[in-house]
């Protein structure tokens, strides 16, 4: 069972602040530390992107999303040995960029948004087939059920397991292999599918999310 919330919600615009904090702190240009901040840099941007609705920063949305991808290449480059990136222009392209990346203000109806955005992904989980799509889709999951202050340690093992299994097909086919995958996709969305239940299904104030699920 998920542990019940305490008597002081999770605000997730402070979850997403405390992450950005981290972020720039772990920012560095070794290997580890590119890695180490890229993640926390992620948990930031998933809470941006559900939250935009209320602070309509597009710059903001853009801006992390493109210091994601540049990390990205970075990382992938580090842990595959390809495709090859220039990692210094790279990650000075990065550097360039942090000025822009800022805290979010305190956002009226930010759990509401975002409990409604765990809704539709546990209603989204069905009709994505391919393995990248549902990694991505309980990654998210897992990252906004924290800003709630909700932690699901199944669903955090699962989305550790699907990108492991990630890197390496991507280390076999920077190999000249052709990677092929060793996972259930169907099982996986039937596992990831039930954690997000879970998560809905917690201590939290929102009823009608509750009476949402009985229609699934």
């Amino acid at each position: 069972m998920l542990p019940l919330l305490g008597t002081e919600l999770r605000r997730p615009e402070d979850y997403a602040n405390e992450k950005l904090e981290e972020f720039k702190k772990l920012f560095g240009t070794s290997p580890n530390q590119v890695h180490d901040a890229r993640v926390e840099l992620r948990k930031y941007a998933v809470v941006v992107e559900a939250l935009y609705p209320l602070h309509m920063d597009f710059d903001l949305l853009d801006n992390s999303r493109g210091i994601l991808k540049l990390l990205g290449k970075v990382r992938d480059y580090d842990v595959h040995g390809c495709p090859r990136v220039d990692r210094e222009e790279v990650l000075r392209r990065v550097s360039a960029r942090l000025p822009r990346l800022r805290r979010l203000p305190r956002l009226y109806g930010s759990r509401f948004l975002v409990a409604e955005n765990l809704m539709r992904i546990y209603g989204d989980i069905p009709f994505v087939n391919d393995f990248h799509g549902v990694r991505k889709l309980l990654r998210r999951a897992r990252f906004l059920a924290e800003s709630l202050g909700i932690f699901n340690d199944s669903l955090k093992e699962l989305v550790k397991t699907m990108g492991n299994e990630r890197d390496r097909m991507a280390q076999e086919a920077c190999q000249g292999k052709i990677p092929v995958l060793n996972l259930d996709v169907s099982r996986i969305k039937e596992i990831g599918r039930m954690e997000v239940r879970e998560i809905l299904l917690s201590d939290h104030e929102f009823r009608h999310i509750k009476q949402k699920l009985s229609q699934f």
